[in-house]
């Protein structure tokens, strides 16, 4: 007899999700070469920016290895309902979200950052619904009893709890730092682009917000 799946039956193909990334990636460095923040590169604000957006980036970094921490090489394989998991059934991408706004803080557009976050969002968003559905089929009622009380992607700080110690896995923490690692790349790379701006190597197209 030949056996039937469902979309329910199989993990969201998280290739799909990477190529979305890599297409924002490129376009964030295609308005990076071609366009310039509206504020002056002694501007007071601009320098608030960069900041706040180092510290969202720091925030991602750590907010992402507590949750590999707690995930370690458990994903599909156990529901993991505790540490940053009690306050939101995806906070690797709760995180990842932090460190992308972050990054477009640095390069010190408001709307580039509003545009790019949003992206990313709906992009989150989608993934995280998609593997809700494979979830719910793994674990049934109890994933239902935990998305009950536990939102998809905004967190709720009232629900923390901290758990039992978890299970560490090398291999996803060095995955996780890999990312990391990429993101912070952006930051030398913002300020490569801006001391080429201003030493006349690299035009300017277009003045953002």
């Amino acid at each position: 007899m030949m056996a039937y799946t469902t979309s329910s039956d199989r993990p969201f193909k998280q290739k799909r999700r990477i190529w979305a990334f890599w297409v924002l990636t490129v376009a964030f460095v295609t308005f990076q070469l071609i366009a310039h923040p509206g504020f002056g590169p002694e501007s007071l604000f601009l320098t608030l920016l960069a900041q706040l957006g180092t510290l969202l980036i720091a925030f991602g970094i750590i907010g992402r290895i507590w949750s590999t921490i707690y995930i370690g090489g458990r994903k599909n394989s156990a529901l993991v309902t505790q540490g940053p998991y009690s306050i939101t059934r995806n906070p690797l991408y709760l995180f990842s979200l932090c460190m992308i706004s972050g990054v477009c803080l640095v390069f010190g557009s408001l709307l580039i950052t509003a545009i790019f976050t949003l992206l990313a969002y709906l992009v989150f968003r989608y993934t995280a619904k998609r593997e809700a559905v494979y979830l719910s089929h793994l674990f049934a009622e109890p994933y239902a009893e935990y998305a009950r009380r536990t939102p998809l992607f905004w967190p709720n700080f009232s629900n923390f709890e901290w758990g039992q110690a978890p299970v560490i896995s090398n291999r996803a923490l060095l995955v996780t730092s890999r990312d990391s690692l990429f993101t912070i790349a952006m930051i030398p790379f913002s300020e490569l682009v801006e001391y080429l701006r201003e030493s006349g190597f690299l035009a300017m197209a277009i003045i953002v917000p």
